[in-house]
């Protein structure tokens, strides 16, 4: 991707690319947004998990790996979430014909409060221009079964590809599974 720092998509949405030494905004951000969203899944209310991926140790050893990207989702001057993205990632649930380039939306998370405004769709879309010009052959991620967001990403054309069960002992184990979900580029 290129590594300019502003991504104004229109007037009131652009992506701003968030650096290591942001680690500690990041931190609150996730888990402000997470527990919004996914304390069900769990029987600790998602504490333990949010420790071991949304502390800012662990955010800022992934903001310094050159092959992830992380990017505030700004409405106006607000910070509405963030969207992470993994260059070189590899699906080891689906069966692709080896040579293809796949690029992973890891997290896209935004605060309820600007669900359904149409930022998501924005970020990804802009995510998959840059893919397309990068010469990607597809774009892949994984959502909760249990999560609403399945029929999000249906709609921009992501279709479900593989089931990956959780091996998470503090989540409930009717939670426990994923859908690999796939967007053919080419």
């Amino acid at each position: 991707m290129k590594k300019e720092l502003i991504k104004t998509v229109d007037a009131n949405f652009r992506l701003e690319r968030i650096g290591v030494e942001e680690a500690d905004r990041l931190s609150v951000l996730c888990r402000e947004i997470y527990v919004q969203y996914y304390l069900y899944l769990w029987y600790d209310a998602g504490e333990w998990y949010q420790q071991t991926r949304y502390h800012p140790d662990i955010l800022a050893e992934e903001l310094s790996n050159p092959q992830s990207e992380f990017y505030w989702i700004r409405q106006g001057d607000q910070k509405a979430g963030y969207v992470k993205i993994n260059l070189a990632a590899q699906v080891k649930e689906f069966d692709s014909p080896s040579g293809r380039r796949g690029l992973e939306i890891e997290r896209i998370y935004l605060y309820r409060e600007f669900a359904g405004q149409g930022l998501g769709k924005k970020a990804l879309m802009w995510v998959e221009a840059q893919a397309r010009q990068q010469e990607y052959d597809f774009l892949f991620l994984y959502t909760m079964d249990s999560s609403d967001a399945r029929l999000f990403y249906e709609k921009l054309g992501y279709q479900k590809v593989a089931v990956k069960r959780l091996p998470f002992e503090k989540m409930k184990p009717e939670y426990r599974d994923m859908y690999l979900m796939i967007k053919e580029l080419r």
